[in-house]
């Protein structure tokens, strides 16, 4: 950020000093020059001799209340310098808070933005690592509850009915209790997007909303090289795509949605979701969180999120994120 001064602030001392000394020059010689046209012209008594006639009327008071009045106003024009010059210092110092507080917000705002990246580094780290854990621990677990669970059924098969029912059962809790595991796993972390990228993540993303939501038609478009943006670049498109399916799944009632993710040159990536739900008021309160957290993602990389629509017109959500020094 600029620091310095507009040039109206930025005083040239040595200048000003000359510019004063100049009038006060031209000053003494007005003085001593009228001086010198009164002693020659006399014109002191030249006014008493216009203004004698006068005296009933007091016009020869006339001279010296004119001098007083000149004295006046020099006092007038000089309190009123005065003050002006007092009220461009305090200016000055005014503005030069004013551009060290912009300066303190600005690294301030640097340092939140470098926070935010790190700690969303940290939050899909420990989601890995959860689901890692809930992949080979609960998962497995799950696998030798079901396998024993079928082997008793087997060999209760005919003989024992109620052990092979409850045998059954088991099997059945445990098929469903995987499943959920399974859809927990792919929230915390997508597996897809570390062993298929991006581009087959959101796809892959899309096909599973699409069989949850059969009745939207659910349109996806990439373009462009989307490959090597960066783990935060990768993570911030699919959960903004995420939340975004999750809202019109939840709140649009659209029939038509539309995704779209496209590396339009070499510095961003732009992400597109429009659909033809019922919309929202953008200027009414909202009490969620989830396009208040996706513009945080987004604004912590730099980027910016635009939010249009109205009630009864659907939504349109398009970030923008830049890639310089993604990695």
């Amino acid at each position: 950020m600029d620091t310095r001064l507009p040039p109206l602030f930025a005083t040239d001392v040595p200048s000003h000093r000359r510019q004063v000394s100049r009038d006060l020059l031209l000053v003494t010689a007005i003085t001593i020059g009228m001086f010198l046209f009164s002693v020659v012209f006399e014109l002191r008594e030249w006014l008493t001799d216009v203004t004698h006639p006068l005296e009933p009327y007091q016009i020869d008071e006339l001279p010296l209340t004119f001098a007083a009045l000149a004295l006046s106003l020099a006092w007038f024009a000089w309190r009123r310098w005065q003050q002006s010059e007092r009220e461009l210092r305090l200016r000055v110092a005014a503005q030069r808070a004013l551009v060290d507080r912009e300066k303190e917000l600005a690294e301030t705002l640097a340092e939140n933005r470098l926070l935010s990246q790190k700690y969303l580094l940290v939050q899909e780290e420990e989601r890995r690592n959860l689901a890692r854990e809930m992949h080979d621990e609960l998962g497995q677990c799950l696998n030798a509850i079901k396998l024993d669970a079928v082997s008793i059924c087997e060999l209760s098969k005919g003989a024992q009915p109620e052990i092979e029912r409850s045998a059954s059962s088991i099997v059945e809790i445990s098929n469903h209790v995987y499943d959920v595991v399974r859809s927990m796993m792919q929230r915390l972390r997508p597996a897809a997007l570390d062993a298929l990228g991006l581009r087959d993540a959101v796809g892959d993303l899309v096909d599973q909303w699409r069989r949850r939501n059969a009745n939207v038609t659910c349109g996806f478009e990439s373009e462009g090289d989307l490959s090597g943006l960066g783990e935060l670049t990768n993570i911030t498109v699919y959960r903004l795509v995420q939340e975004c399916l999750t809202n019109v799944a939840k709140h649009s009632g659209a029939t038509h949605v539309y995704i779209g993710v496209a590396r339009t040159d070499a510095s961003e990536v732009q992400v597109t979701v429009r659909d033809n739900g019922r919309g929202m008021d953008l200027r009414a309160r909202r009490s969620g969180l989830g396009l208040v957290g996706l513009r945080e993602r987004v604004e912590a990389l730099q980027g910016r999120m635009e939010l249009t629509g109205a009630l009864g017109a659907g939504m349109h959500v398009v970030a923008h994120l830049p890639l310089a020094d993604r990695a």
